[in-house]
């Protein structure tokens, strides 16, 4: 019976000796941990990298109601140079995810109209017809008549570890949308020619 114990009793010791080690507790630790770390790592890289472009969104919108209230009247070359100088801001993101559209709306006190728009990767508002969803001048802005530029600017945001995003939130693209409302700045009126 003892020979039969033998095989056993070592691996009883060495079950004991490996129980009573502590040399390699650090590195299990830092082996559990480490996915977890990563991921952390990852997801701040991303959300740093999306507050980046939503900030570039709204420069870019900002941009093009800007230098559309400068002018008294607007070409189509000038709005495709104006259009470019919006894009060049999402360096070094891809532009052609960016869409863009001005609208120079006309505020009335019976209403609102499209007096003209243009649009890069989007669809413009047709004129003498209401502003779309989204392109209506708010009621604080629209207390005095006169025309007003409206720039929105959208980006469909992709994250590299899209599949990831889209088991947590249920979509692997995200829309980052800023609008500005912006008054002429010379004279009352701005004109487009083609």
């Amino acid at each position: 019976m003892v020979a039969r114990l033998w095989p056993w009793t070592g691996l009883t010791r060495t079950a004991r000796r490996f129980a009573a080690e502590r040399g390699g507790v650090s590195a299990v630790e830092f082996a559990l941990i480490l996915p977890l770390m990563l991921l952390i790592y990852a997801g701040c890289g991303e959300l740093t990298s999306a507050l980046v472009l939503d900030r570039k969104v709204s420069r870019a919108a900002s941009t093009i109601s800007d230098l559309v209230a400068q002018q008294t009247s607007v070409s189509s070359s000038s709005m495709a140079n104006i259009f470019d100088a919006a894009t060049a801001i999402f360096e070094p993101y891809r532009t052609s995810t960016a869409k863009l559209v001005v609208v120079v709306v006309n505020v009335t006190s019976s209403g609102q109209t499209v007096v003209w728009s243009q649009a890069r990767n989007d669809t413009a508002a047709p004129a003498n017809t209401a502003p779309p969803s989204g392109l209506t001048v708010p009621g604080a802005i629209a207390t005095t008549t006169g025309q007003v530029v409206v720039g929105r600017v959208t980006y469909a945001y992709s994250s590299p570890f899209a599949n990831v995003m889209k088991s947590i939130t249920g979509s692997d693209t995200y829309n980052l949308s800023h609008v500005f409302y912006l008054k002429p700045r010379q004279g009352t009126t701005i004109a487009f020619t083609s």
